[in-house]
């Protein structure tokens, strides 16, 4: 064999060893991002610092695709979480992501049995009532109370459940301090990254932008090369989803499936 075909069969080699690596999911909100703790000028579109808030959230994101890649990760799809799904845009991802945007989400989250090997959370935020929790809330600021067959969660551990449904773990997540902590609730093995902590009654202390995605980047590829630690959260059925609001807005619903999935199907169903 002369040295040319040497370096194909070599180059081959790799390239299955690449496709082999692990997949993954990042799923990404805003109300976590270091830096972001103003509800009135960080968070959605038109706001006075929205576009500080993309550009944070974007440097975040980047760094977890980034340490997922050096890892080993085959492939790294990223989910906008954040605000109907608008909050990112395919010219500002790591070249070597894909994105998912669009809406409605739907009850699956864009799952499939083991359609990827773990997920992992940026910019993520705490559940409605956590204690010093950033910018907390469970789906909407309107809602006081999620719980799942009577223990409390927040989209954190919605999205878990549905990936446990799935048989695909949580592995990661950067976010505030209490954020870190509910994840860890559901996944004690995982990476977690706090980028800032409450500071008093809405102030936040944080990490400057560096140092936030030098931690995530590293966080990633932790939490990557240890992906067959993990094992995903299983919600054993028949399952209850229930929702309570805060007075005036709202009216305590429940939603019951046989599976986790098809709670959360009967209630994406009655959203307009």
């Amino acid at each position: 064999m002369d040295y040319t075909q040497r370096l194909i069969l070599l180059l081959t080699l790799a390239g299955v060893c690449a496709a082999q690596g692990p997949k993954i999911l990042i799923i990404t909100d805003m109300e976590g991002v270091g830096g972001v703790n103003n509800a009135e000028e960080q968070l959605l579109p038109g706001q006075r610092r929205f576009d500080e808030s993309r550009r944070l959230l974007v440097g975040e994101v980047n760094a977890a695709v980034e340490g997922a890649l050096s890892a080993g990760a085959s492939e790294v799809v990223i989910w906008d979480g954040h605000d109907g799904s608008r909050s990112l845009s395919i010219e500002d991802i790591h070249p070597r992501a894909r994105l998912i945007q669009g809406r409605p989400t739907p009850a699956d989250y864009y799952l499939k049995d083991r359609a990827y090997d773990g997920i992992l959370f940026v910019g993520q935020h705490a559940m409605a009532g956590a204690k010093n929790g950033v910018l907390a809330h469970s789906q909407s600021f309107s809602v006081e109370r999620i719980t799942l067959n009577g223990r409390a969660v927040g989209e954190i551990g919605q999205i878990a459940a549905i990936a446990g449904y799935f048989h695909i773990p949580v592995i990661m997540l950067s976010g505030d301090e209490a954020a870190c902590a509910e994840l860890l609730e559901y996944q004690p093995k995982a990476e977690t990254v706090a980028v800032k902590r409450l500071a008093g009654k809405a102030s936040t202390l944080s990490l400057s932008h560096p140092e936030a995605k030098a931690r995530i980047q590293s966080s990633a590829a932790r939490a990557v090369k240890r992906i067959h630690e993990f094992t995903p959260w299983s919600v054993d059925g028949p399952v209850e989803l229930r929702f309570e609001y805060y007075p005036g807005k709202g009216t305590s619903t429940v939603y019951r499936g046989q599976t986790v999935l098809e709670a959360y199907e009967g209630w994406l169903g009655k959203l307009p």
